[in-house]
Parts: C-alpha cells; sequence; structure tokens
C-alpha cells in the first residue's frame, strides 16, 4: 500500500483548513472556481512532497530480506574465519613447543662436556660452552614467552588457585639467572621483609611474571646495580626491581608494555616478556608499571599483587 509522506499530509490539512477558513470569512465571496484552484495546489504540494521523500530515501536500499541474507553470510565468513585462525593458531603452537625437545637435547650436551664428563676441556673451551649455554637459555625463554602469551590471549590455559610465598619465587629465579648476573659482572641486592605476606594465585605463573621483569632489568644493565624489593602496603603486595641500565625513552614508559615493542630495536627477544608479565599480573588483580630514573640512570619496574 501506498503511505502518504508525513509532509504531505502536513501540507493537505494546511491546504483544508485554509478552505475552511477561507469559506467562513464574510464578504470573501470565495468562488467554486477558487476553492477548486487551492486544491490544485494541495494536490500538487502534497504529489511534490511524495517525490521529495522518495528522494531522500537511500540510493541502493536493501530489502528486510537482503539484510537479513547478507547477515547470515557475514556471520558464515566470520565462523570461517575464526576456524581457520584456530587451525594456524594450534600449528604454530605445537610447532613452536616441538622447538623445545631438540634444545633440551642440545642443553643436555653442552652439561655433559662443561661438567668435564666427556673429558678435560680447556679453560676457552668452557668459556664458549658457558656461552652456548646463555643462548640456549635465551631462546628458551623466547619460546616459553610465545607459548605463554598465545595461551594468554587465548585462554586456553585458566589459572590456578594456591597460596604463593613470593620471597620463595625471587630466591628461585635469582638463583637460576645468577650464572648470566656474574658473566654481566652486575651487583643483585635484594632487600626482602621477613614477614612478607602470600597472595592467591598461580605460583607457576607468577615466577614467570616476575622472571620476565627481572629478566628485562639483567638485559639493559651490565657491570652495574640492580635491586629487588619487597614488601607489602595497604593490602598489597609491593615489588620493584630498579636497574640501573639505559633506561627508557621520556614518553615510552607505557609502551613497553605494548606487544613487540623495544626500546632498542637491535636487541634480542620476542618483546613479549614485559606484556606477558603484565597480563599475567592483571590476571591476579595487579597492576604494573614502569618509572625513570634519569636519562640513561636506569629504570624501575613496579608491580602490585592483592594479598587478600
Amino acid at each position: 500500500m501506498y503511505e502518504i509522506p508525513r509532509t504531505g499530509l502536513i501540507l493537505a490539512l494546511f491546504g483544508t483548513m485554509a478552505i475552511a477558513a477561507a469559506s467562513t470569512i464574510p464578504g470573501l465571496g470565495l468562488s467554486s472556481a477558487s476553492i477548486l484552484v487551492i486544491w490544485l495546489v494541495t494536490l500538487v504540494l502534497l504529489a511534490s512532497a511524495g517525490f521529495i521523500a522518495r528522494d531522500r530515501a537511500p540510493a541502493g536500499g536493501l530489502e528486510p530480506e537482503q539484510i537479513s541474507e547478507r547477515t547470515n553470510e557475514l556471520i558464515a565468513e566470520n565462523d570461517e574465519l575464526k576456524e581457520s585462525f584456530g587451525e594456524k593458531n594450534e600449528f604454530f603452537t605445537r610447532t613452536v613447543e616441538e622447538l623445545r625437545i631438540p634444545l633440551t637435547s642440545i642443553d643436555g650436551h653442552v652439561e655433559l662436556l662443561r661438567d668435564r664428563h666427556l673429558g678435560k676441556i680447556t679453560k676457552e673451551q668452557k668459556e664458549s660452552l658457558d656461552a652456548i649455554d646463555q643462548e640456549i637459555n635465551h631462546i628458551t625463554r623466547m619460546i616459553i614467552d610465545i607459548i605463554e602469551f598465545n595461551n594468554l590471549m587465548t585462554k586456553n590455559m585458566p589459572l590456578k588457585e594456591e597460596q604463593v610465598s613470593f620471597d620463595s619465587i625471587i630466591n628461585e629465579v635469582t638463583e637460576y639467572m645468577q650464572p648470566t648476573i656474574d658473566i654481566k659482572g652486575i651487583r643483585l641486592h635484594k632487600t626482602i621483609s621477613p614477614d612478607l605476606p602470600t597472595v592467591r594465585g598461580d605460583q607457576q605463573r607468577l615466577t614467570h611474571a616476575f622472571a620476565n621483569v627481572i629478566g628485562n632489568a639483567i638485559k639493559c644493565t651490565l657491570e652495574n646495580d640492580i635491586t629487588i624489593t619487597a614488601d607489602a602496603e595497604n593490602g598489597e603486595l609491593m615489588i620493584s626491581i630498579a636497574d640501573s641500565g639505559t633506561g627508557i625513552p621520556e614518553g615510552a614508559l607505557d609502551k613497553v608494555f605494548d606487544p613487540f615493542y623495544k626500546v632498542d630495536a637491535t636487541s634480542k627477544g620476542t618483546g613479549l616478556g614485559l606484556p606477558t608479565a603484565k597480563k599475567i599480573i592483571e590476571m591476579h588483580g595487579g597492576r604494573i608499571w614502569a618509572e625513570r630514573r634519569g636519562e640513561k640512570n636506569g629504570s624501575i619496574f613496579r608491580f602490585a599483587i592483592p594479598t587478600s
């Protein structure tokens, strides 16, 4: 059914009212012809309003059935993209995990050589094996970062719930990284509160987060100091890692937590260490941020996790 536009209805009503008003005015003496002219003008305006309304209608408009059909097509295409992404993501994750197998084998042979189980080695050979061992550890951490970041983004592995002692995490991670600290000539200082409270969370993931933050500090520092402080404040566990390395450029304090961002484009790593740490800490209801210690005087990374 043809619908009269709202503008046309208003004009028709206006014309009718004009005729009625004119007919009641004494002495005006409108003839039937005059009334007919008024009606013709009203009809012309009504028709014009109809054309205007049609002209204003969007070109190439779709019928409801066409819109529904296109919507279904878009939903189907989106499902196909999700399925394709899931398959590629699974292939990528499995490939990265497979890389850990030969690395573990190489690491075992290096350990045999370095500990002289296969015969005597010279000082120079031991130094070379130490360097190989460091590179193996570096690649292993990169693989772990890639897998963990992928798991966090796709929510493949939910957090565990357990009581976590953070002083144990600090001691475990720094002991593991001590060879690298010694090679770089870094002086490590730890100030841990004796009554440090525990937090509720996933110990393995919190260990990973702390390892990434301290690892970043070690990477940026050479023959200088790194200070780790752990305390409790206002219902939060407060951890800070202060280094005296190259520092963070002004305006880049937030960018360091962006995936793949690097302060130094030539530095090693995936650029996923700090973003992974940030995601883990935020999943525990915490927060993490960076501070500058002045131009080329190093940085301080702090994070806080609720203790209750």
